[in-house]
């Protein structure tokens, strides 16, 4: 690799360092021996210890006289990661001009990458006018065209290499045990904390689940992760980190400034964690590559799911409110008033959600809700779809009512009539999508023997490469076709048997409520999923019809009817 080369591919960093503050002081100069043992290495024993290290290098430095020897140590530090604080700590000091020797008990040491160790003995040392050593391996830079020195590139391979088959063993037992339910979090999320008699265990911490509550309550009562985390601040309630610090636990997040300075973002995660349903949830992040430390969320199809792992601190039907209010998101009013229905009004005709209309000169009684489509003029929707905020909130609260003297009065019934409904709904859908997922599944099947018989007789000449590639392309694509089949029905179908449960989770949070006299964010939020608004007649004088969602349940209009 020439300088050319090598110079593209340094980095600012790198950059930086070719730029030594100041001159070299021989007073000053210091001999770095330098140690770094990785988790991996500590597994192989005795000689790679930091204290094995250390009697090396500092025998090595007696022997040859070096001056001024420190010691820099990172112990538990990855190879392939030189981020490492001591690392750098040694490269300040370099770039200031203050260091005249470095040691190494073997190149394994310095780094476990090829290209940037390559980049450090071959370019930045030298320029910096650093001598680098390595014991085992008789490496002295001082010694150029030695023998030693010309297999260096070699020798930074094998380390690589090595590197490498660590890494795919570590990711081959973390796998399986991924895939066994195994929790792989090294630290338990906010709101649990380890079971000292067993690690694969967590056990609720009380003073930081009643937060986890309270943030969660906080969202169904409609507020956003940003207005959250001021609501926190406010109260004076220290930040996850802060939490696990004064409890003499590790944490591996960000010291903020002040202890109960909450970011939005770790509001965010909390609400989307699983995990406080009583599940372990494996397989959330992934890494490219044994050298990119960054973690990258993967799908939740690739998720490992495993329920009542531990105890829950939020129930399904509240986790389920939450995920749908934040899949709602809501526009900011100009004088930052936030309509009771915002986020879950939508026009009947053209789907689109309904603007909460509001301004420092309107009264209360003046606030509607208009059509975003028709305000926008972006689809064809030819009316507003207007209605006044207290007409609504008038009839969504006789509506709620209704519901609740009906479960009082008639719980048996109304349960009964929505199991009812629910099975008549999907009954015969049910029977037809999965006759039609068996086949599918069965030509899916049959179409991998076909294409496997259309390969055999390619082999022995029996059908000639144009027809193969034909054939095979067709059957293929027939096969991708069947195969996004199956995935969606699958899901469909899985909804469809949950109905039943929803049908509980329905009852559970209605039956938290008595007699409403006022509609509460909290309250709208807990029973409603969606409210579609059609417009008025004009000529009529009857009712705007309002169509009310309820969670888990949907509309129940023909079950008030029934009942």
């Amino acid at each position: 690799m020439n300088q050319e080369t090598l110079q593209s591919t340094l980095t600012t960093e790198y950059h930086t360092l070719l730029n030594p503050q100041k001159a070299r002081n021989a007073k000053q100069d210091i001999t770095v021996l330098y140690c770094r043992l990785s988790r991996d290495d500590d597994k192989q024993g005795e000689s790679n210890s930091i204290t094995n290290q250390k009697a090396m290098l500092e025998r090595f430095a007696k022997e040859n006289k070096l001056e001024n020897p420190q010691f820099f140590v990172d112990d538990g530090f990855s190879g392939t990661n030189f981020k490492r604080p001591a690392f750098q700590e040694i490269l300040n000091l370099a770039q200031a001009g203050k260091v005249k020797n470095f040691v190494v008990k073997d190149m394994s040491r310095l780094g476990r990458s090829a290209v940037e160790v390559g980049l450090y003995t071959d370019f930045l040392f030298p320029r910096l006018d650093i001598r680098f050593l390595s014991i085992s391996e008789n490496v002295d830079t001082e010694s150029v065209g030695t023998s030693e020195m010309d297999i260096l590139p070699f020798l930074n391979i094998v380390n690589e290499m090595q590197a490498k088959g660590t890494s795919k063993r570590i990711k081959s037992v973390m796998k399986e045990r991924g895939l066994s339910g195994e929790k792989l979090a090294t630290n338990p999320p906010y709101g649990y904390l380890k079971d000292p008699s067993n690690k694969n265990h967590w056990l609720v911490d009380d003073e930081a689940a009643k937060i986890v509550k309270k943030i969660f309550d906080y969202c169904k009562e409609g507020l956003g992760i940003t207005k959250i985390a001021k609501k926190l601040y406010a109260e004076k309630i220290p930040t996850p980190t802060e939490h696990a610090l004064n409890n003499d636990r590790k944490s591996t997040g960000k010291l903020p400034p002040n202890p109960c300075q909450w970011e939005a973002m770790t509001v965010n995660s909390i609400l989307e964690k699983m995990e406080y349903l009583g599940h372990t949830v494996n397989f959330k992040t992934y890494k490219k590559s044994f050298k990119d430390k960054r973690k990258i969320k993967n799908t939740p199809d690739k998720y490992m799911i495993f329920e009542n792992a531990h105890e829950a601190i939020i129930d399904q039907e509240t986790f389920d409110i939450v995920q749908n209010l934040r899949k709602q998101r809501q526009r900011r009013t100009a004088c930052d008033r936030k309509g009771l229905f915002a986020g879950i009004a939508f026009c009947a005709d053209c789907g689109n959600r309904h603007y909460f209309c509001t301004g420092n000169s309107v009264s209360p009684n003046q606030e509607r809700y208009v059509c975003s489509g028709y305000q926008k003029r972006t689809v064809s929707c030819d009316n507003a779809h207007y209605i006044r905020q207290v007409i609504l909130e008038e009839i969504v609260l006789k509506d709620i009512n209704q519901k609740i003297k009906l479960v009082k009065d008639m719980e048996k019934r109304f349960v009964n009539l929505l199991k009812e409904r629910a099975e008549n709904n999907s009954a015969k859908e049910l029977r037809e999508q999965e006759k039609k997922l068996l086949k599918a599944e069965r030509r899916i099947i049959e179409l991998d023997k076909i294409i496997k018989r259309l390969y055999e007789d390619n082999i022995i000449g029996k059908l000639t490469d144009e027809r193969y590639i034909q054939f095979s392309k067709e059957y293929e694509s027939e096969q991708q076709e069947l195969k996004t089949f199956v995935q969606n029905t699958s899901q469909i179908l899985n909804e469809q048997k949950e109905q039943k449960q929803n049908v509980s989770k329905f009852m559970k949070v209605i039956k938290e409520f008595s007699h409403l006299e006022k509609l509460t964010p909290l309250i709208v939020n807990t029973l409603i999923e969606r409210i579609e608004i059609h417009e008025s007649d004009r000529h009529c004088r009857q009712a705007q019809q309002i169509d009310i969602y309820y969670n888990f349940v949907g509309a129940l209009d023909d079950v008030d009817l029934k009942v």
